[in-house]
């Protein structure tokens, strides 16, 4: 095995960035394999080995590879959260849990319209900051990346885009069923009592949110994001 000269490093970085392609994790391990595999043969032979890899990762079929990646990065997340959301549920939490539904659904109940508000502002703005704070992170660590390979593409984490969908996806439903009368948390904030719909809807959108909070930060020790 040898080094790669700089001279065959940047024909490698050429080479892969002109796939245009924009998935961090799918262009480091294009940028591996290209590198691994080149170590291992004569320097005589280099061009003849970056020509077969380039046979081999067309231009369509990288673009195959990362959608591919991205549907798949949607199940990882997806599965990590339903792990996340079967293991949770031991006596202790599960006592835990209803408890502090029940104090919050009461103190929700008790306190006037605009101090509703105010919670659901504050809400809002610390979301913003950790989406802020989420996407800087992911954007630190893929910034290594597309100075590496030299790509005039946005580059960025596949698993970062599917948990900001997702985060963003849950932000706009707590709006909805905040302020859009006759949906599910309008029943709690404006009747006595709550009904079985209105706690299944609640019980729903705090787990998945819950979930996704806990899959980013154990996906954030291992990928990009």
């Amino acid at each position: 095995m040898r080094k790669l000269t700089e001279q065959e490093l940047d024909q490698v970085k050429r080479a892969i960035a002109a796939k245009d392609l924009t998935s961090a994790e799918i262009l480091v391990e294009i940028y591996d394999h290209y590198v691994s595999h080149l170590e291992n043969v004569e320097s005589l032979k280099f061009e003849e080995e970056l020509f077969e890899l380039e046979h081999k990762f067309k231009y369509s079929y990288c673009h195959a590879l990362q959608a591919k990646f991205v549907k798949a990065s949607k199940k990882v997340i997806f599965t990590l959260q339903w792990s996340i959301f079967k293991n949770y549920f031991t006596w202790p939490r599960i006592l835990a849990t209803a408890v502090f539904l029940a104090i919050l659904i009461f103190v929700w109940n008790s306190i006037d319209s605009k101090t509703q508000v105010k919670a659901i502002v504050l809400v809002t703005f610390i979301c913003i900051l950790s989406s802020i704070g989420f996407y800087f992170n992911s954007f630190r660590k893929v910034r290594g990346i597309k100075k590496l390979i030299k790509s005039t593409k946005t580059i960025e984490s596949s698993y970062a885009s599917t948990i900001m969908l997702q985060g963003m996806l849950m932000q706009s439903i707590f709006h909805i069923l905040f302020f859009v009368p006759d949906l599910g948390f309008a029943n709690i904030i404006e009747s006595e009592y709550c009904g079985p719909t209105s706690l299944c809807i609640f019980f729903i959108y705090l787990s998945l949110t819950l979930t996704l909070i806990r899959a980013w930060k154990i996906k954030s020790k291992t990928a990009l994001i």
